[in-house]
């Protein structure tokens, strides 16, 4: 059997962040640091408390510049590095899904220059999780209680359930 519920979400969780470029690593962390520190700082004056806000990347890279150039054998020359980027994400929960629009406008305001998405859920599916369990169980013994009734037979007794869950979650268009 198949049971399936649906809710309205009750929080939402951001994906965001601050990528920082420098001539050397040290430059580009620092330049993060202060910004990352910022937000966070933005983050929990609009109400976000501290649990509700975690780090999730965390990367430094060089920059690299290719050059046409070609040594005396013909070979393209190695690239060099032109400074280092660093980029330092989190990933927030947003309990008040009245305050979304507002916290991602403070977040974008003090220098979180990387969204990378805003995902909707509900706090605690339990409940929701029971009904379509109930829902499965229903539809599943209903076809049993008719393909025994088709062939004949009667119901014994229960042997086994399993249980898969999948979310489907909305698709943009």
């Amino acid at each position: 059997g198949r049971g399936e519920v649906r809710a309205a979400p009750d929080m939402a969780l951001i994906n965001s962040g601050v990528t920082t470029q420098g001539a050397t690593a040290r430059e580009a962390l620092d330049a993060n640091t202060a910004a990352m520190a910022e937000l966070i700082a933005a983050l929990k004056d609009a109400g976000i408390e501290a649990r509700d806000i975690q780090t999730s990347g965390f990367s430094v890279n060089p920059n690299y510049v290719y050059s046409d150039a070609r040594d005396e054998n013909g070979y393209t020359l190695p690239p060099k590095i032109n400074g280092y980027q660093v980029a330092n994400t989190v990933t927030v929960v947003v309990r008040d899904l009245a305050d979304l629009g507002s916290i991602l406008d403070k977040s974008v305001t003090v220098g979180a220059n990387t969204v990378n998405g805003v995902t909707f859920s509900v706090d605690d599916p339990s409940e929701l999780l029971d009904e379509a369990r109930k829902a499965a169980y229903a539809e599943a013994r209903e076809k049993a209680e008719l393909y025994a009734s088709v062939s004949g037979a009667t119901l014994g007794d229960l042997e086994s359930i399993t249980e898969q869950q999948s979310f489907n979650t909305p698709q943009p268009y």
